[in-house]
């Protein structure tokens, strides 16, 4: 059955998140450094609409790893507030009947309980459950 998560599941959960959201922006701005410097070498910058422009050579390049630096870690910030702030499951459950639905604004279920996120909810099994079909417990 759902039941709601402890306080300390919740700040696992959420510290969790935020070591998701550095590792991504770290490994973002990692990747997309490297992406700039191999299309600045290899293929181009666009100088106008209509063509690519040179590609830099290998001191063009270490003389621009600042520049390039600087904007990377620009989009690696972003990525991190983005990760940390927006990447949300969009999920509810009823916390009386169970009932699954998608994000909406409407927050009653019609068996009078209340929508909340699947993320403050956990599933454990009953113990009648368990005993009943428990292999290793004698039947009574």
């Amino acid at each position: 059955m759902w039941v709601p998560k402890t306080e300390e599941e919740i700040k696992a959960l959420l510290k969790g998140r935020e070591i998701s959201a550095r590792f991504l922006a770290i490994f973002g701005s990692l990747f997309m450094f490297a992406v700039v410097i191999l299309i600045s070498k290899y293929v181009g910058f666009k100088d106008g609409p209509a063509h690519v422009g040179p590609t830099y050579t290998w001191s063009q390049i270490v003389y621009s790893i600042p520049r390039f630096g600087i904007i990377c870690l620009i989009m690696g910030i972003i990525m991190y507030f983005a990760f940390r702030k927006y990447r949300q499951i969009s999920s509810l459950i009823c916390d009386k009947c169970g009932k699954i639905k998608r994000y909406d604004k409407i927050k009653d279920c019609d068996c009078s309980g209340h929508f909340v996120f699947l993320d403050e909810m956990k599933w454990i099994e009953n113990e009648e459950n368990e005993n009943k079909y428990d292999e290793t417990k004698p039947y009574t």
